[in-house]
């Protein structure tokens, strides 16, 4: 459903620019195959508009920053180019073209299921899997949980649907489970689920608004309500004991996308914050890849 929608809307910008780029071509009365060199540009633009105003809006909200996460000139401008180019990836290539489910090989050590957040989908994963694999977490397995504004609860049901079939196909009777973004509130709201509990080892976070996002006020469905600070659902969610699941918090704190950016921290949780990363980037970053490899081992302990 995503990825179709993903592909639709880059195949009307694409062809937007493009003719805007034959209007201008002719008027200009330079050679109409230039026109070809708008389409792309005009998204590329598109794009670092609106990784743009993800930061300044972010900032906006933004609290809880140490004095020692400050980020020199230089430091912005490459969270800035790191950003849009995930952003570029993710959008442009990785999701529209994403299968609903990539599974992994039935291996020896625990299976890893991987969740992404809102209006996100399996592809989201494709390069966290192959460094997981580089690091010896052969075993991953990339879901895509939709309808993309159906409300958490909703998802974690066919969150815990998925979990049980990665048991079955990979002989395992558990499993790591690490969501980016909202992912991990799916994750954590399946241990409602006693069935689900059972079958979670561990759960790793990237860059989850445990607390809400600001941002989430910018956002359309059920899900992005409850995203909000200080919304219902996620105060029943805090509310609400792990019951000996443990839980790790992988956060930046120069979040594009959840602010403040200090949401993430939970308590119970074993938080880790880290500096200097975007909120999409933390799905391309090594230094988190080395984290959930080294989570990933714990758990089969």
């Amino acid at each position: 459903m995503l990825a179709r929608f993903l592909i639709v809307v880059l195949a009307l910008q694409l062809g937007l620019f493009w003719a805007a780029g034959l209007a201008l071509c002719a008027r200009l009365g330079w050679p109409a195959w230039w026109s070809l060199a708008f389409a792309p540009a005009g998204v590329l633009v598109l794009e670092a508009l609106t990784v743009a105003q993800s930061f300044a809006l972010s900032r906006l909200y933004a609290g809880g920053a140490p004095q020692a996460a400050r980020l020199s000139w230089g430091g912005r401008l490459r969270l800035f180019c790191c950003e849009l180019g995930a952003y570029v990836l993710l959008f442009t290539f990785m999701q529209p073209f994403a299968r609903r489910r990539v599974s992994g090989a039935a291996v020896s050590g625990m299976p890893v299921v991987l969740v992404p957040g809102i209006y996100c989908n399996a592809g989201l994963w494709g390069w966290m899997r192959r460094r997981l694999a580089k690091l010896g977490v052969a075993g991953t397995w990339a879901v895509t949980l939709e309808p993309p504004r159906a409300g958490i609860d909703e998802l974690a049901e066919r969150l815990a649907q998925e979990i049980a079939r990665v048991c079955a196909a990979a002989g395992a009777q558990r499993v790591v489970v690490v969501g980016h973004s909202m992912g991990g509130l799916v994750a954590r709201a399946c241990l409602r689920d006693p069935a689900a509990r059972a079958r979670i080892a561990r759960i790793v976070t990237l860059g989850t608004p445990h607390h809400g996002s600001a941002l989430a006020l910018w956002g359309i469905g059920q899900n992005a309500r409850q995203m909000r600070p200080g919304s219902a659902w996620l105060a029943a969610l805090n509310a609400g004991a792990t019951d000996g699941v443990p839980v790790v918090s992988v956060f930046s704190w120069h979040d594009n996308f959840v602010a403040p950016q200090d949401s993430p921290a939970l308590a119970g949780a074993q938080n880790v914050p880290l500096a200097g990363i975007g909120h999409l980037s933390l799905a391309f970053s090594d230094e988190v890849a080395r984290r959930v490899a080294a989570e990933v081992a714990a758990a089969q302990k």
